[in-house]
């Protein structure tokens, strides 16, 4: 019997990384990030986590993503359905700390109720790009990131 016919290796394909990633997000105030930063300093020393930390001036919360390397018409149809977004300002509270499992194994703060406004405005937001002729993510998990290790993984935790 001959031996079976070895599969030939497929190359995978080199796909560009893009040059911008365009995404609606909030940002904590100058001081609210560095009290979030000084937080997660303790926070990740007490979970054994060393990996790559998120400086405080790039901490945020991502409501939803326009695109990679996109055009200016789509970049102005994307501020224009912002521009339709009007709520008075939120609160965001975090109460959950854990290792979400993706890609470079990002370390997260998450938060249930404390989050519902958050929640809601990416809501209206979605809802606007919608009309604008974008294609909202259906499953949304706000989360702030703090840090990327993938040799830790923590479980949801509780945090003050």
């Amino acid at each position: 019997m001959p031996p079976p016919a070895s599969r030939p290796k497929r190359m995978r394909e080199l796909v560009p990384q893009p040059s911008h990633t365009w995404f609606f997000a909030l940002r904590p105030s100058t001081e609210d990030a560095a009290h979030i930063h000084a937080f997660a300093e303790e926070l990740l020393a007490s979970h054994g986590i060393s990996g790559s930390r998120i400086e405080p001036e790039r901490l945020h919360v991502t409501l939803e993503l326009v695109g990679h390397d996109v055009n200016e018409t789509v970049l102005d149809a994307a501020c224009h359905a912002a521009d339709m977004v009007h709520l008075l300002p939120i609160e965001a509270r975090f109460d959950t700390a854990c290792t979400f499992s993706a890609p470079g194994g990002p370390f997260v703060l998450m938060g249930s109720e404390g989050l519902n406004e958050v929640r809601n405005l990416r809501t209206s937001l979605g809802c606007a790009l919608a009309d604008e002729g974008f294609t909202p993510r259906r499953a949304y998990e706000p989360h702030m990131t703090l840090c990327y290790d993938r040799r830790k993984h923590v479980a949801r935790a509780p945090i003050a």
